[in-house]
């Protein structure tokens, strides 16, 4: 979809914003509807469930509730494919954690966000009635899912994803979940709806003790963690990395669901470098071989390419060795926090297989059941 060319414009087709704004409502909506229908269907909830998961996550644009004034979306199409999704993971008896994954105005500037660019969330000239909109849309999305008929199948729901303290002062992200936190609870009572999970906006989590206080409850603490943001941690040799998840980040997770409220990785996956396609934007470089123009300006590997690397058919049995160890300590690591979530299931036409648990899952380099694992964070099972 991205790829398209539309008329005489050469210009790129960077998020859904402008996908919507140069395809138009009718075609844009077409095509939505079409990649709705095709990508992810029926069987693969029942494969989910097959593989031994007991959860999903689903992003969801703010669109499918409500477009405001000004902006191209399509309204309303993504919010009936949700449902259905829902609908499917109850048959096979999957639980769903919605999430709310745009925020009007961007609470980012990232592709995923809706509209790459500028930060229009707390941020500028609308950024205060941007958070207005934003805590409406969550109240009412948490207020349909508490539902009776969807409550026990939405038992967790995501208030906002990655508000970017780079560009969002800190205080003004948390004051913006304390408002929201309090319209919730407003609307459904205490004691009452879905768990709510907080991103924790990249401020490292020993800094959230004390905000969670005793007004919060029912309340959880998300956290993203890539290896391939962190130029040191890319650098590190294989069997380095494998282990780091167990040696930091289980240590980080347990203090935080300990000392502050239970912490949550919401996404994680075997990615060791940014040559994902898109990863970093469309038409974008990458940090690790220094094409990521304005904001690197040496690579993180000097001598290496991008050129191939996602290339699956090539990988070797002992990368695909080493990316089962890196999932699978990863897995066990974060479960010393209260769960964890992969991004993704699957790419289109496998293109980021660093990012496809579905190809890992077909080529090996996933457990077959994600209950049986062959590496922990204390002993590899040979089979």
């Amino acid at each position: 979809m991205f790829e398209q060319k539309i008329g005489s414009d050469e210009s790129l087709i960077l998020d859904e914003w402008t996908l919507c704004e140069r395809l138009g409502p009718d075609e844009a909506k077409r095509q939505l509807k079409e990649h709705y229908e095709t990508f992810i269907t029926e069987a693969d909830f029942k494969k989910i469930a097959e593989m031994g998961f007991n959860h999903v996550r689903i992003p969801t644009g703010h669109w499918a509730l409500q477009v405001f004034p000004g902006e191209p979306f399509v309204p309303h199409v993504s919010w009936q494919y949700l449902l259905r999704g829902i609908q499917w993971a109850r048959k096979y008896g999957l639980r769903v954690m919605v999430e709310l994954h745009t925020a009007p105005g961007s609470q980012n500037g990232w592709n995923h966000s809706g509209r790459a660019g500028t930060v229009g969330f707390l941020n500028g000239t609308d950024g205060d009635l941007n958070a207005e909109r934003t805590t409406q849309l969550v109240t009412e999305l948490v207020r349909f899912f508490n539902k009776p008929e969807w409550a026990h199948v939405v038992p967790v729901f995501g208030v906002l994803n990655e508000p970017a303290t780079m560009n969002i002062p800190e205080e003004k992200v948390q004051q913006w979940y304390q408002t929201s936190y309090d319209a919730i609870r407003k609307a459904l009572g205490q004691g009452k709806g879905p768990f709510l999970t907080f991103h924790d906006g990249f401020i490292p989590l020993h800094r959230w003790r004390g905000f969670f206080g005793k007004t919060f409850e029912r309340v959880v603490l998300e956290t993203h963690l890539y290896m391939i943001f962190d130029n040191d941690l890319v650098s590190m040799p294989r069997h380095v990395q494998a282990d780091f998840p167990c040696k930091v980040w289980k240590k980080d997770l347990n203090e935080s669901s300990t000392l502050t409220v239970p912490t949550m990785v919401g996404e994680f996956s075997v990615a060791t470098n940014d040559c994902g396609k898109y990863l970093n934007g469309v038409g974008l470089g990458a940090r690790y071989d220094g094409t990521l123009e304005d904001i690197v300006t040496q690579p993180v590997c000097p001598n290496c390419s991008c050129q191939g690397i996602d290339n699956w058919t090539n990988f070797s049995p002992e990368y695909k060795r080493f990316l089962l160890e890196f999932m699978e300590k990863q897995m066990d690591a974060y479960e010393s926090g209260i769960g964890w979530f992969y991004w993704t299931y699957k790419t289109e036409d496998h293109v980021n297989p660093h990012w496809d648990y579905l190809l890992a899952w077909e080529q090996g380099y996933a457990p077959k059941d994600v209950n049986v694992r062959q590496h922990t964070c204390t002993a590899t099972v040979t089979k």
